[in-house]
């Protein structure tokens, strides 16, 4: 049966963090180290702030002011010129907004829902395989930047959630052969900390596969919904409109859709063997 613990919290104060979150195998690196991967992260991060302003800086001008909305008033505000600057210079536009978007993904910045609706208001329903396909990417890169760039002993000491409870909760289930599923029910769930399982996944034993995969399908749902939002964006007046209790009470229905195939798939499995060993027995009889 799958095990579906969620990662709980963590007394970052204590003995607890360095207990739970680091394991043995873990190289405690050198205070130079820890700056030079810091400072790695940073140069990245800079670097990409830097093209994104080169983008933006040089797309073609335009009569009225125009930017990249920063809020939901905002948003709103500008919805009408947004819409008639994006028709004019369609691949412009969509360059800049798949970059933005797979950077604030990347470095787990806040906004997902406001790109979600900024891309439903320029490209209508392709906006909605196209920005659960950046999430994907955006997630893996951030994954792969944990991985490589950040390192675990950093997670570790700066997570505040439990790593070695995530650990241990995929442990359990890959051993079940329900690592999938669980992941999936994650990314479903629609209070799990995904800016934490992209951080911690590859020092927990997540492979990338599954881990893109998992998001692209996990995630849409909630994409979808923010998406068909820019719909009726004028009848909106806040983030709460859009995800009521009624959408989130919905979205919680969904994600036990995932449970499903590990809770009952070795049952059904049990039950189509029984039945199929059973007619051949009858058959083997009558012969």
């Amino acid at each position: 049966m799958m095990d579906v613990g969620l990662p709980g919290p963590i007394d970052v104060r204590g003995g607890l963090l360095r207990r739970s979150l680091i394991t043995e195998n873990t190289t405690v690196p050198t205070r130079n180290a820890v700056l030079a991967r810091l400072g790695t992260l940073v140069g990245i991060f800079l670097t990409w702030l830097f093209l994104l302003y080169q983008i933006g800086h040089n797309l073609p001008a335009y009569e009225e002011e125009i930017h990249l909305p920063t809020s939901f008033d905002d948003l709103k505000s500008q919805s009408v010129v947004l819409q008639a600057y994006s028709s004019a210079h369609f691949y412009p536009v969509l360059t800049l907004f798949t970059l933005v978007f797979v950077f604030k993904q990347t470095f787990s910045i806040p906004g997902s829902a406001l790109m979600n609706i900024l891309g439903g208001l320029l490209y209508g329903f392709w906006a909605f395989p196209w920005v659960s396909l950046l999430t994907a990417i955006g997630s893996t890169l951030c994954y792969r930047m944990s991985q490589i760039v950040i390192g675990e002993f950093i997670v570790a000491r700066f997570a505040r959630s439990n790593l070695g409870y995530l650990r241990r909760r995929v442990e359990i289930n890959r051993e079940s052969g329900n690592l999938f599923y669980y992941l999936l029910f994650l990314r479903l769930f629609p209070f799990s900390p995904n800016w934490f399982l992209n951080v911690a996944s590859p020092f927990v034993g997540v492979p990338v596969a599954p881990f893109f995969f998992s998001i692209f399908i996990g995630l849409m749902p909630y994409n979808y919904v923010c998406v068909q939002a820019a719909a009726t964006l004028a009848q909106l007046d806040s983030f709460a409109d859009i995800l009521s209790i009624g959408v989130l009470l919905k979205l919680l229905s969904i994600s036990t859709i995932a449970l499903i195939p590990a809770l009952y798939g070795q049952k059904i499995a049990n039950w189509i063997r029984g039945r199929t060993s059973d007619q051949s027995s009858k058959g083997n009889q009558q012969a």
